[in-house]
């Protein structure tokens, strides 16, 4: 069996209706088998059979089976014909997943988001409010960067924390540790019978 070729886009174009007969063309007019009462639902049936295949798999199914890769020596049944086509793409297939796993994991946050536009050119007003916005989008992402990452869920309350004194915090969480307490004396007195 070949190789995989990976990256390959050709390996990957759809097959078109004359790919096909001509496949089955060859097939049927190398290899011995019984001949079709109805040539039409033959022909039907093999279309069905390699619906979504590739023009490549469909070449390469073709030339495998004409050396031999079924088994024997009798023209395929469609789906024995759609059986080797999915053996032969089954390394191509596994590797453009690979890549695209690979691409979706190794993908920097940064790659999703816009990219700021060119300055306009010509209209001093349009470069100055650009100028502008930049600026704030600058100084907006220096401050950022500098501060450590908030949750607003979390933290909700994060400027009025900062104004508290050392007294308050400790009174705070007295208050709290008392709250616990007492919630879970009350649990303990109800759970005793």
């Amino acid at each position: 069996m070949e190789k995989p070729n990976f990256g390959a886009e050709h390996v990957f174009r759809p097959a078109t209706h004359a790919d096909r007969v001509d496949a089955l063309r060859v097939l049927v007019n190398a290899l011995p088998g019984r001949r079709p009462v109805d040539m039409e639902l033959m022909l039907a049936a093999f279309e069905l059979a390699l619906e979504g295949c590739s023009r490549w798999a469909v070449a390469q199914a073709t030339r495998e089976i004409l050396q031999g890769s079924l088994g024997h020596g009798f023209m395929p049944s469609p789906p024995e014909l759609r059986r080797e086509i999915d053996r032969i793409m089954a390394p191509h297939l596994a590797a453009r997943r690979r890549e695209a796993e690979a691409e979706r994991l190794y993908r920097w946050p940064e790659d999703d988001k816009p990219c700021a536009l060119p300055a306009p050119v010509g209209d001093p007003g349009a470069v100055a409010r650009w100028r502008a916005k930049r600026d704030s989008e600058k100084a907006d992402a220096a401050v950022k960067a500098a501060s450590p990452p908030v949750d607003p869920a979390l933290f909700g309350d994060r400027e009025a924390r900062k104004k508290r004194t050392s007294a308050d915090a400790v009174s705070g969480f007295l208050s709290r540790q008392h709250r616990r307490h007492f919630h879970s004396s009350e649990a303990d007195q109800e759970s005793d019978p």
